[in-house]
């Protein structure tokens, strides 16, 4: 079915600002309810008519300069009043994604207070919306983590379903199934990685939802207090990369530097032991044979 995309056909080229950046995601997020919900729905995935309220808990005023305190562009979501839900836009390729993951959803569970039962706690789901899997080994496109007992493979029994970890991998595309390329799970991940208006019209068309958004995404395109925080997320993320790539360089001079520091002190101390012992033919083989250097090292407790 071919939506009304009219609002569309004045635009073209690059966006300037793609839904991989966190803020003009969390923009999106904020300013349209409506697609938070099927978002949402696309994601965890239960049908749309069940989502009856979705209320963001750590709403920023958008515009706004960014503080320390929000900083993290994580959205944070009460659904249905009996569900907690973390959204999150990460593009750069973390490492301690899974560890990081946890530890927000083990924040986001503990939300019971002092004299509560631990019954009342809301179910939580941790949502991370990737650029590449964590898990190199692991070629899924989309995966649901939850605590079960896995000793007898064949009879997995499920822990809990009230704590869980999804990843929507977007480098995984390419290894969605047939059958799914027309979900709406897949037409979201197709949807954050356009980076034109020629392949959001595309999208547009084949859902409701995604014209929808594509509206609001254009309404926050041309606001100038948008585009500006926007690109302060890219100098940010800029400003992050650079600091570690500096810090792994310098990090490598001084280990090398310390290296051959330690190399030396170990060389000197052997060389001290076997003239003390008067192994004058060991110390000149060892200077020409580090295998037995080594050995020698290792008889006097060096290494």
């Amino acid at each position: 079915m071919t939506q009304n995309t009219d609002f569309l056909q004045n635009m073209s080229g690059p966006l300037d600002y793609p839904l991989t950046n966190d803020y003009m995601f969390r923009a999106l997020m904020q300013s349209s309810n409506d697609t938070l919900r099927h978002l949402l729905a696309a994601l965890l995935p239960v049908p749309y008519t069940e989502i009856r309220s979705c209320e963001i808990l750590n709403p920023i005023i958008l515009g706004e300069a960014i503080d320390n305190k929000t900083c993290i562009m994580d959205v944070r979501v009460c659904m249905n009043n009996d569900r907690m839900i973390n959204l999150e836009m990460q593009m750069y390729p973390y490492k301690a994604w899974p560890d990081r993951a946890l530890f927000y959803l083990c924040r986001l569970y503990c939300q019971i207070k002092r004299g509560q039962n631990y019954a009342d706690a809301l179910p939580a789901v941790h949502i991370g919306i990737l650029s590449e899997s964590p898990f190199p080994e692991v070629n899924k496109f989309y995966s649901k983590y939850e605590l079960a007992d896995i000793e007898d493979k064949e009879n997995i029994h499920i822990f809990t379903g009230k704590f869980s970890l999804r990843m929507l991998c977007l480098d995984q595309l390419e290894n969605i199934p047939e059958e799914e390329r027309s979900s709406e799970r897949y037409l979201w991940a197709q949807l954050f990685q356009a980076n034109t208006w020629e392949e959001i019209k595309m999208l547009a068309e084949k859902n409701k939802a995604i014209q929808e958004a594509s509206e609001h995404l254009h309404v926050l395109t041309e606001d100038e207090k948008i585009r500006l925080q926007c690109e302060g997320r890219e100098m940010y993320e800029h400003d992050i990369a650079t600091i570690r790539g500096e810090g792994f360089r310098e990090g490598i001079s001084q280990g090398i530097s310390q290296g051959i520091s330690q190399e030396r002190q170990r060389i000197n101390q052997l060389i001290t032991c076997l003239s003390q012992d008067k192994r004058f033919d060991d110390l000149t083989r060892s200077a020409s044979d580090p295998a037995y250097q080594e050995q020698l090292m290792k008889e006097y407790g060096i290494l």
